[in-house]
């Protein structure tokens, strides 16, 4: 120890007497490190972080596979019988969601709630603070009018009284009746417990409360605790066997399903996990670039000092001690960047946080934690031992009698380590090269899609997703005496150009509603194919109040409304259908119904694929639905817009009915969000790589410079030109940068590649953007190369033939 304590304090004073050394290290190490610290703490918090159940890690979601895709959970009959014929888990739990109208609190309103099986919660792991849980019989109809609260419902509708248990809430929903039909119910249930503060489920959904699950014949979703000791494997395996015995017992119904499993922390990450990998294995290769840069300014340096660790073996201190000495400075070194780079993580995390997609799972969790600190420690001294091992060798391989016969500039500089030093700026070019690729693809793909028709114009348009209660508005016509009159009201406001509704949500995906399709007259190319279009009912106007454009035909008037017979489809399923010919007036089958052709417009795009839709059809508005959304052009601001609109829905419904209000253009901005997070961050990171790689190509060529100043004196005294110089030097540059873009591509070719899921308009291999990429670098390159050979090339012959 007291050695060790030497070798620190030496190596602190060795550094401080070469400041700017010590500063441009410190500086180069801690960018690498902070930016792969604030990417970690992200990455910790959303996923290495357990879930905050008990044993997390055991706790699994099982859902059934069709044809079709993945369903949410598992019907009715199987649930049943996996919890009969279960071997392999502790607890098989189910849960659904429910929308109910509750009254007896502060404030009535409908609230989104979980119902769910007696189970769930000793399965999580978690007891209520307050009370009780569910019991088992508790599940059967007529026993089930309990209901257990969250802290915050308590706290903020009970004022978190202890008395709230025993007291009674009342619940409106609809009730299966036993002879099919449904009813609409209103039903007081006893509250029995308070669950503790922070407890969530489902997790990342803040839920009011839990009732019991009344298992009916409708799916349900499944969560189970393994049994210690069972792997994942072995469930996956036990759920094969499942599936074929539901299989046999009815193949009408199972014969296309199959019963999956996996932990429920994958299915809580769902897509993200490859994103902050991606943008981890990004900034490690920052770090890569700056450890390899910060090794070559160590080579440098242990030339230089190659004299200094001879004389101290001739006076006795053994190779190791001196291998010793070296690597602690670069421990030293590297923990110091770390600190450094730590600071640097509470500086930006937050601006990470802020550009992180708003649906990646536990996000504002992010911060400095102890598993940060010991990442960050870990990767300092990883990095110090990265970049320290071979100078350290080096210095530590010091022949005595040769160093100190051939003096101090002449020592240490044979083919082998000029080879080192080469190789090392070869991997910061290629390194970093495969970066830039990464960050010009994306952002060419940006680009294309600001560019995309997307079939309507998004500037000017607000959306209002209105939401209302099941248990007042239970019929049609009563959500019509709620639209019909805002819609009014909105169109006679100021600055308004159009409004109209849809019906459903506002869907920019092709996850819409849908439905078969036929031409009468003109069988299907593909008998067994089904073909569909995604299906909406919509106001007029609101094809003005989106910007679809009218292409043929005409829009819906008021006259319309109601009558289903009419239809207007877009562009595409025209061109599909009725190409030869002119669709207007025209018959198609919706289902069995048959509807004519009134209008034709443009098609809107899948933003989630970025493809056109198959086929769209609209028809007229008739009766309207309790979820619809409002969509209203305006001649200015359209969030200037939002509180007036706010105001117009409270006077006609006093419950908050507006689930959300924003642009268009910040819908499709969000929807963009993954993408332009990994390509700020891309290019960000490249940034910082062509940087330091620019750095390491410079630093070399000074350095072999530096040390050819001798040859270089003789070279231009026998008869070399200036310009000869010049060239040599920048030939040298440009061959160490061609090999490296060689090696960048290859990487490139193979590693860009997961990015394809980010990509429009643009291959991951796509020539145009390689060789761009890699002639920028190499331009950048020669810059660096150009400063070291002018300098090369005005060196007095005289001067340089002194030179030792």
């Amino acid at each position: 120890m007291t050695n060790l304590w030497q070798d620190i304090r030496y190596g602190i004073r060795m550094l401080a007497r070469n400041p700017c050394f010590t500063v441009v290290v410190v500086l180069i190490l801690a960018i690498g490190i902070g930016a792969n610290t604030s990417v970690f703490s992200v990455v910790n918090a959303v996923m290495l972080r357990p879930l905050p159940y008990k044993d997390a890690h055991r706790i699994v979601t099982l859902w059934e596979r069709t044809k079709g895709g993945d369903s949410s959970g598992v019907s009715h009959g199987n649930f049943l019988f996996l919890r009969e014929q279960n071997r392999i888990f502790e607890h098989l739990a189910g849960y659904q969601g429910r929308s109910l109208y509750v009254r007896g609190i502060t404030r009535p309103r409908e609230i989104r709630i979980m119902a769910v099986s007696s189970s769930l919660f000793p399965l999580l792991g978690v007891s209520p603070s307050l009370g009780r849980g569910f019991l088992p019989e508790e599940e059967q109809p007529g026993n089930d009018r309990v209901v257990v609260l969250s802290h915050n419902f308590w706290r903020d509708d009970f004022g978190g009284a202890p008395d709230a248990l025993g007291k009674t809430i009342s619940l409106t929903r609809w009730s299966l009746n036993p002879d099919g039909t449904t009813s609409l119910n209103r039903e007081d249930y006893t509250i029995v417990g308070v669950m503790p503060p922070g407890f969530e489920f489902p997790f990342g959904r803040p839920t009011p409360f839990w009732v019991p699950l009344v298992l009916e014949k409708y799916g349900v979703r499944s969560l189970a605790r393994l049994k210690k000791g069972v792997t994942l494997e072995q469930t996956r395996a036990a759920m094969a066997v499942i599936t074929d015995q539901l299989r046999r017992m009815d193949p009408k119904a199972n014969a296309e399903r199959t019963v999956c499993v996996d932990r429920l922390l994958n299915r809580v990450l769902k897509g993200n996990r490859k994103l902050l990998l991606l943008l981890l294995g990004s900034a490690g290769f920052v770090l890569l670039i700056a450890a390899s840069n910060v090794a070559n300014l160590f080579l440098a340096r242990a030339t230089a000092r190659q004299r200094e660790m001879a004389m101290r073996i001739a006076l006795g201190a053994s190779r190791t001690r001196v291998l010793r000495q070296m690597l602690t400075e670069s421990l030293v070194l590297s923990v110091g960047a770390g600190a450094l780079g730590l600071l640097l993580t509470f500086l930006t995390v937050g601006g990470v946080v802020r550009l992180c997609p708003a649906d990646v799972p536990r996000m504002q969790e992010t911060g400095v934690d102890l598993s940060v600190l010991f990442f960050t420690l870990g990767a300092s001294v990883l990095t110090g031992l990265l970049f320290g091992v071979i100078p350290a060798w080096r210095a530590s391989d010091a022949r005595v009698s040769q160093v100190l016969k051939e003096g101090w500039g002449r020592s240490g500089t044979g083919r082998g380590w000029r080879r080192l030093h080469g190789s090392l700026v070869v991997s910061q070019v290629g390194l970093s090269l495969i970066l830039l690729i990464a960050a010009a693809l994306l952002i060419r793909s940006l680009i294309a899609l600001q560019r995309v028709d997307l079939g309507f114009r998004p500037a000017k348009v607000l959306t209002v997703c209105i939401n209302l209660p099941e248990a007042k508005y239970p019929e049609s016509y009563h959500c019509t005496a709620f639209f019909k009159p805002l819609l009014e009201r909105i169109r006679a406001l100021p600055h308004v150009r159009f409004a109209g509704l849809i019906g459903g949500d506002l869907d920019l995906s092709m996850a819409g509603e849908t439905i078969n399709i036929s031409i009468p007259g003109r069988p299907s190319a593909n008998p067994e194919e089904e073909p569909f279009a995604r299906w909406a009912f919509v106001s007029p106007d609101f094809f003005e109040a989106m910007g679809i454009r009218l292409l043929r035909g005409r829009v819906f008037t008021d006259q319309d409304e109601g009558d289903g017979n009419l239809v207007i489809i877009d562009e595409n399923l025209a061109r599909k259908y009725f190409a030869d010919t002119d669709p207007i007036g025209r018959k198609i089958k919706l289902d069995e119904f048959e509807t004519t052709i009134v209008g034709v417009v443009s098609t809107t795009r899948d933003f989630q694929t970025l493809e056109p839709t198959h086929a769209s059809l609209y028809q007229p508005l008739g009766g309207h639905r309790r979820l619809m959304v409002l969509v209203v052009r305006t001649d200015g601001d359209p969030m200037g817009l939002a509180a007036v609109v706010r105001m117009q829905v409270a006077e006609l419904e006093k419950d908050q009915v507006i689930t959300k209000a924003e642009t268009l253009e910040a819908t499709l901005a969000g929807m963009l969000a993954p993408r332009r997070f990994t390509m700020v961050l891309l290019s960000l990171f490249s940034g910082i790589a062509l940087i330091l790689a620019s750095v390491g190509v410079y630093g070399l060529l000074q350095y072999s410079t530096t040390q050819q100043t001798h040859d270089l004196g003789i070279r231009m005294a026998i008869g070399a030109r200036r310009v000869d110089v010049l060239r040599m030097v920048l030939l040298q540059g440009l061959r160490l940068t061609f090999i490296g873009v060689v090696i960048g591509l290859a990487g490139a070719l193979a590693l860009t590649r997961v990015l394809s899921s980010l990509l429009y308009d643009v291959t991951p291999t796509d020539p145009l953007t390689l060789a761009g990429v890699s002639l920028v670098l190499i331009a950048i390159a020669l810059l660096a190369s150009y400063i070291p050979a002018r300098r090369a090339a005005r060196i007095n012959p005289m001067d340089a033939l002194r030179y030792e």
